[in-house]
This record gives C-alpha cells, structure tokens and sequence, in this order.
C-alpha cells in the first residue's frame, strides 16, 4: 500500500515538470511575440523573469543570491521527497508530487536561464495579480491540499475528544 502511495506522487513530479516546462518552451518561443497576449478582459499572457523569490521578493541578482536560492530550493526538494516517502495517504502524496514537481521546474529556470519564467497575468481594473507559471499554480494547490487535509484531521480529531 505505501509503494503504491509513493508511486501515486513519484508519477505527479515529472507531469508537473513536462507540463511547466512544455508551456515555458510555448511562451518563449512564440515568433514575433507582442509584449502582451490579451486573452480576456481579465487574463493575459505577459512574459516576465522572476529573478527574486515568490511574486519578484528577494531579489537575488549576483550569483551569490542566485546559489543561496538554489540550495535552499533543492533542500527543500530533498525534505518534500522524505515527507512524500512517508506521506500515509493519497491525498498527501499527490499534494506533495505536485509541490515537488512546481519546485524542480522552477529549479529547472533557475539553472537554464538565471530567473524563474512567469507568463500568467490576472487583473481587473486596476488590481494587478503577481504574474505566476505553472509550476506555481501546482505548489499552491499541493500546499492548499495539504493545509485542507490538516484542517479535516484537526477537526475531526476535536470533535472525537
């Protein structure tokens, strides 16, 4: 049952990954490409290179930001993938298969090209979300499966006592 727990995430990462990076490829390579891809009133395509941590903090332009962000970044994949070998349920495994797999792609821009690529725009009237890729998308939603999963068992667990 454990194997199969584990396999469940271990399959996750690289989908997450080829997704990520499949649309970075996408977005990179578009000839000819305009600043801006409106796609809705309320959504564009908007190129940009994080070279800071989450939403553009921290920024980490000499290369001694650029290592502290990546070791930092890969311990935190080596100490997912001991939680993911231990995870008791499904759910928990696919939550941290899709937070490892986000991580290793944005590790993966990191390497390649020095900065995190984001593209996903949302905003209305004059409210700006932080742009943000694929890869985050599936670290938020592993995280938010995560704290959900912990609320059930905290909840559960009251109302028993």
């Amino acid at each position: 049952m454990q194997n199969q727990l584990r396999k469940t995430g271990l399959i996750i990462i690289p989908l997450v990954v080829f997704v990520d990076q499949f649309s970075k490829y996408i977005i990179t390579h578009i000839p000819c490409r305009p600043d801006v891809i409106t796609v809705t009133s309320f959504f564009d395509f908007l190129l940009t290179y994080n070279r800071g941590v989450s939403f553009g903090l921290f920024p980490a332009d000499g290369i001694l930001g650029k290592v502290i962000l990546l070791s930092l970044a890969c311990v935190l994949v080596l100490w997912l993938l001991f939680c993911l070998w231990k995870s008791p349920s499904k759910l928990e495994s696919i939550s941290y298969g899709l937070i490892i797999g986000g991580a290793v792609g944005n590790i993966i821009d990191r390497l390649y090209c020095g900065a995190v690529i984001d593209f996903l725009h949302f905003h209305y009237n004059n409210y700006s979300f932080p742009i943000f890729n694929i890869a985050d998308s599936a670290i938020t939603i592993g995280v938010g499966l995560i704290l959900l999963q912990q609320a059930w068992h905290f909840v559960k667990n009251k109302q028993v006592t």
